[in-house]
């Protein structure tokens, strides 16, 4: 009896603990290298953002290349513009499903940093993803009301 009980809880834990088939096709599906192609707001040109995750200008953002490893999680990003620091940036992302969809969850690896011992990140939901696009949502606070900032992906632009 004990030891059907032991099999019964040790096959509860990896069903619990498993990734849902919507995450993993959608993990398989950023492989490879995209481009941010453009960051845009729900409230349109009215504002301003000075600065995207803590780091950087939309401008820096926009037209930055990213790659992205899917059997480690594992990935890159640089930006490219003439008024940007044009090193190359460490992440450490997956992906996750609750009730409200599909999320991208992704944290800066600064150089000489294990990713364990980076505890801040950032939570963005996956709108949508095909072969040669994914776009990113993110809410966010402004002058104290809630707005949505898009990131737009394409496939290889860079």
């Amino acid at each position: 009896m004990k030891r059907n009980l032991f099999f019964l809880c040790l096959s509860l834990l990896f069903v619990a603990c498993s990734t849902t088939k919507q995450v993993r096709t959608a993990q398989k599906g950023l492989k490879g290298d995209w481009t941010l192609s453009s960051v845009t707001t729900d409230q349109g040109n009215i504002v301003s953002i000075k600065t995207l995750f803590n780091q950087a200008s939309p401008d820096c953002f926009e037209g930055s290349s990213w790659s992205f490893v899917s059997n480690n999680n594992s990935g890159t990003y640089n930006f490219e513009g003439a008024n940007c620091d044009n090193s190359t940036h460490s992440i450490k992302w997956f992906m996750e499903e609750n009730g409200d969809g599909v999320f991208f969850l992704w944290k800066f690896i600064p150089e000489g940093v294990k990713p364990k011992n980076v505890t801040a990140g950032y939570k963005l939901k996956l709108l949508s993803e095909s072969e040669t696009e994914f776009v990113l949502a993110q809410d966010a606070s402004f002058e104290g009301n809630m707005m949505t900032i898009y990131y737009q992906f394409v496939k290889g632009q860079y």
